[in-house]
């Protein structure tokens, strides 16, 4: 929904303009870059959700989405500061972007991340020893695992 609103962002401003509405933020280019930053997040947390959501899937798989999507934004943040926005697709060449913002931006919602499923990180070791036990140290799991 919020990619079909940026997208339709040019019809919608005149839309506006035509009710004698104007809304100045449909033509502030920091505002518009906002807008991306949070297209591109969005679309990655609604792919993610695809992910947890299918079914017949074990908690380990489960865990495999989540860390991936964790790596995914810790690499975004990463390749932000030297300006690269290849993974962030709504992102126009020609636009003004504020990289170190939105660096900051990203590393606060990798944090937030961590913090929401901070309990399945005590889990991990249950989970490799279940998905993979002849990669797993025995020694290291559990008794009653």
């Amino acid at each position: 929904m919020l990619k079909w609103f940026y997208e339709l962002r040019n019809e919608v401003a005149d839309f506006i303009q035509i009710k004698n509405k104007p809304l100045s933020e449909l033509s502030d280019p920091k505002w518009i870059c906002d807008l991306v930053l949070l297209v591109n997040l969005t679309g990655y947390l609604n792919y993610l959700n695809l992910k947890l959501q299918k079914q017949g899937q074990l908690v380990n798989d489960m865990y495999s989405h989540l860390k991936a999507f964790q790596n995914k934004i810790s690499s975004r943040e990463a390749q932000m500061p030297s300006g690269n926005s290849y993974h962030f697709t709504t992102f126009s060449a020609n636009e003004n972007i504020a990289f170190a913002q939105y660096a900051e931006e990203l590393k606060l919602q990798s944090e937030q991340f961590l913090n929401r499923f901070s309990n399945f990180e005590n889990k991990e070791e249950c989970f490799n020893l279940f998905a993979t036990p002849t990669k797993s140290i025995l020694q290291n799991a559990s008794i009653h695992l």
